[in-house]
């Protein structure tokens, strides 16, 4: 399609529309990576979302707020209701394309009863509809441009289009700053509460126990230097990236919720951890007796039955693989399992209540796993292990389970990690596993002593 054909299929549809808000999507002549999308709109920080799927090819940048949903209730259903209600109100354009990828971004904190200070500016649930989209799928790129009736000018999209058409690539970003201080926040107590926990689980119970790492720098840490390094040193995860004002939030997470396409569930069980070498022939053995290793296999099938269990009011014929294979990332192996199957008369609203938390975050069973970190963890999740991602206008989505993460405000970083206490659990083991977990986001940081 020609510009000029474009540009009048665009004026057409719209002049004969009513809806109140316009959304017009293009193609572009080519990829745009994520350095360069987030060096070139600096002037829109505190708005701006990033979210690269598993297959490291398909991603989703937005910036600016058309508008967002926040809410300090924790409310799921009515997030999803006021997004099926706006949806209704949109004009969707898209004369180059089959689908348009319009989408709503964020996420809801972990706990419905706790918070603290610093996740504050994200409220209970915080989801971003961008008023600019870029989205990179099946090798195609395209950009969204999506505002009220009222602001839409054919003038403002051209000026858009130009602007991301020639967009210089962006090599070098800025050194990340000194770090001053890192510190293991309240270690020792973390591993007294393991020992207590311990002491009182059942042969069938599991409690997710996260702790905090945090490191100061000599002055303000960017997000690009942060994300290139993340993009190299994980190749095989997620990655989700949502600012707020001056907070930033950043997950490289191998754990997906749950996804949904054309009316089809999928998720995976992830749960047991291996430190990965630069061995190879020494990790295959290592790999060998991981498979059979009691106490990760036990809390591997905690979480593929918890899943199971969750997903049947919505999957009666759920598929799945009764031996788990290996996940491998840059830094750990884990233990996984897909799991699928259609859905029958539900929807994302419902699945979000039933799957979170997973018992790779949460525990087993479920509502005493959650009561007890809510009264014993040293502080407020917010984000870290909550389900985040993202919802379509045809009501397919993807949402993950934010672990591997932190949390960027100016000169600090706070990161997060936890680990899967049960009977067997060694306290000093759980407190090296969690170091272990700490590594994507050390790296990302460009971190590698931990002082």
């Amino acid at each position: 399609m020609t510009v000029d054909a474009r540009e009048q299929a665009i004026k057409d549809t719209i002049k004969q529309a009513k809806q109140q808000w316009i959304s017009v999507e293009v193609k572009l002549s080519h990829s745009i990576d994520s350095i360069t999308l987030f060096d070139a709109t600096k002037e829109a920080v505190g708005s701006r979302f990033y979210f690269r799927l598993n297959d490291n090819e398909t991603a989703y940048f937005g910036y600016r707020i058309a508008t967002q949903i926040k809410r300090e209730h924790s409310n799921k259903q009515a997030v999803f209701k006021e997004w099926q209600t706006l949806r209704d109100q949109i004009l969707f354009v898209n004369p180059e394309s089959d689908k348009h990828h319009l989408r709503l971004c964020g996420g809801f904190q972990f706990s419905e009863q706790r918070t603290s200070e610093e996740w504050q500016t994200f409220g209970q649930n915080h989801f971003v509809l961008p008023e600019v989209l870029i989205s990179n799928v099946e090798g195609e790129t395209f950009l969204t441009y999506t505002v009220e009736r009222a602001k839409f000018s054919m003038t403002g999209l051209q000026d858009l289009i130009k602007q991301f058409e020639s967009l210089a690539v962006v090599k070098d970003t800025v050194a990340l700053p000194e770090v001053v201080q890192i510190e293991n926040v309240q270690q020792d107590e973390w591993q007294s509460l393991v020992e207590r926990t311990v002491a009182q689980l059942a042969d069938d119970e599991k409690i997710v126990l996260s702790r905090q790492r945090k490191i100061k720098f000599a002055s303000q840490v960017h997000i690009d230097t942060i994300l290139k390094n993340a993009l190299q040193n994980e190749k095989n995860s997620y990655l989700f990236v949502i600012e707020s004002g001056d907070h930033t939030f950043i997950s490289q997470t191998p754990e997906q919720l749950f996804r949904v396409e054309n009316g089809m569930l999928s998720t995976k069980a992830v749960a047991g951890t291996l430190h990965r070498t630069e061995n190879p022939a020494d990790d295959e053995k290592r790999l060998q007796a991981f498979l059979q290793d009691h106490k990760n296999l036990g809390e591997h099938q905690i979480v593929v039955n918890s899943i199971l269990e969750d997903i049947h009011p919505f999957v009666k014929e759920a598929t799945y693989d009764t031996t788990p294979k290996i996940l491998k990332n840059d830094h750990l192996y884990h233990l996984y399992t897909e799991i699928g199957g259609p859905l029958e008369g539900h929807s994302h609203m419902s699945l979000i209540d039933a799957l979170h938390p997973t018992p790779a975050l949460g525990g087993y069973p479920k509502a005493m796993a959650m009561t007890y970190i809510d009264e014993h963890e040293f502080a407020a999740r917010g984000l870290y292990g909550a389900p985040v991602g993202m919802i379509d206008i045809y009501d397919d989505c993807e949402f993950i389970v934010a672990i591997r993460s932190m949390l960027l405000n100016d000169d600090e970083a706070i990161l997060y990690a936890g680990a899967g206490i049960v009977k067997e659990s060694d306290p000093a083991a759980e407190v090296a596993e969690t170091a272990l977990k700490f590594s994507p986001m050390m790296g990302a940081l460009g971190v590698t002593e931990i002082g």
